[in-house]
């Protein structure tokens, strides 16, 4: 496995769903030896990264992974970092992802994938252990709920 995927939480899934990755993100892909790759949303996604560079590419991705995953899934969502040269983005790393917040996710990690692309990965908020960031920082309900409990 990648180095790459290793940093992405990729462990015993045998399933990868990947959405819209461009052409640079291939060679990853291909790494894959042990992981079946399927290039859409299909039930019970236990690993999936998709790629938005629109705002519509983002709420199409939250609506297909959130109604497919599984209740503790790894999700990533990877987007064109705003140093770019190649891609530009609608939305970046600290706004644009309140789909997700509606959806009940919350963002919990980020990585770097190459010099264009970052992700970010969602957790379903009843399933992170504990919520640390300010409750202005959350995105969902719920998680602007348990932000404000931690500082109490």
């Amino acid at each position: 496995m990648s180095p790459l995927f290793s940093k992405l939480n990729l462990k015993a899934q045998k399933t990868v769903h990947v959405l819209n990755a461009p052409p640079s993100f291939e060679a990853e892909i291909l790494s894959l030896e042990s992981a079946k790759v399927v290039r859409m949303a299909t039930p019970k996604i236990e690993f999936a990264i998709a790629f938005a560079v629109t705002t519509a590419d983002l709420d199409a991705a939250c609506v297909s992974l959130v109604t497919a995953a599984v209740e503790d899934a790894v999700l990533w969502i990877a987007y064109p970092k705003g140093t770019s040269k190649k891609y530009k983005c609608e939305f970046n790393r600290d706004s644009g992802w309140k789909v997700f917040g509606s959806a009940g996710y919350e963002p919990v990690r980020m990585v770097a994938i190459d010099e264009d692309w970052s992700a970010l990965r969602f957790k379903k908020t009843e399933k992170i252990k504990s919520i640390t960031r300010s409750p202005a920082g959350a995105i969902s309900k719920a998680g602007k709920q348990r932000a404000k409990a931690s500082e109490a």
